[in-house]
């Protein structure tokens, strides 16, 4: 008699514990999204699940974080609760690094990592085209399976490089043809830049030249900055 007594007790806190959990006081009444500067907080939380009406114990992280990820430009997604009812989600984006000709009227274009995020119909000024992978096929959200890796690791070294120094909205061209030679374009100007030796110092000593240089927009030719130590090269096209 007891025993029973016990299992009854525990069965009726249990019951209780469920349905305090269960009562409008833990419904979410304050949800913030942070971190999203590309994709609007609207379609973070319908993808979510997310409204001020749901309970958040039944509110589910995996299936809500898996439902947001499909969105290529997300990276990774946190759920912080705090109870009764305050959810904050912390998103953290990809953002493009340049983009390639696929087929004619077609254009890939990746992040700094080699991801294919979205496909478009067209270029943008604002982002270098890259030249010089070679590859039969592609899949969103899937990393760009290329049939020459070297280029294909040079190109995520510079863009990675290019992005830390936001330069990627200043370059017109990547060029990784021949790996041992990268070569951007940046105004009028193509930079010959090696290989991926000291590709840091070579971005740093490009950023002084365009710093330092007024008349860069406005000149045509060839620099070399092959390596790092000796003074590099301008040569004039007229």
């Amino acid at each position: 008699m007891q025993k029973s007594k016990k299992v009854v007790a525990i069965i009726a806190t249990v019951l209780a514990v469920i349905l305090s959990m269960m009562s409008p006081f833990f419904h979410i009444t304050d949800i913030s999204v942070t971190g999203n500067l590309q994709i609007e907080t609207a379609e973070i939380l319908e993808r979510a699940g997310l409204a001020e009406s749901v309970n958040i114990f039944l509110f589910n992280p995996t299936n809500a974080r898996n439902a947001i990820m499909e969105n290529f430009f997300i990276d990774q997604v946190v759920f912080r609760r705090s109870l009764p009812g305050t959810m904050e989600i912390i998103v953290q984006e990809r953002f493009l690094s340049g983009y390639i000709e696929y087929i004619s009227g077609m254009f890939i274009y990746i992040d700094e990592n080699g991801r294919v995020i979205e496909t478009r119909s067209y270029m943008t000024d604002d982002l270098p085209i890259i030249i010089g992978l070679r590859f039969s096929q592609m899949h969103l959200g899937q990393f760009l399976d290329v049939e020459n890796p070297e280029a294909f690791n040079t190109v995520v070294a510079f863009s990675r490089l290019l992005n830390r120094h936001q330069l990627t909205d200043s370059i017109q061209q990547i060029d990784v043809s021949d790996p041992s030679n990268v070569r951007l374009r940046i105004y009028n100007i193509e930079v010959q830049l090696g290989d991926t030796t000291n590709a840091n110092d070579k971005i740093l000593t490009l950023i002084e030249i365009i710093n330092e240089w007024p008349m860069i927009r406005e000149v045509r030719g060839f620099l070399y900055i092959q390596e790092i130590g000796t003074q590099y090269i301008f040569r004039s096209l007229t």
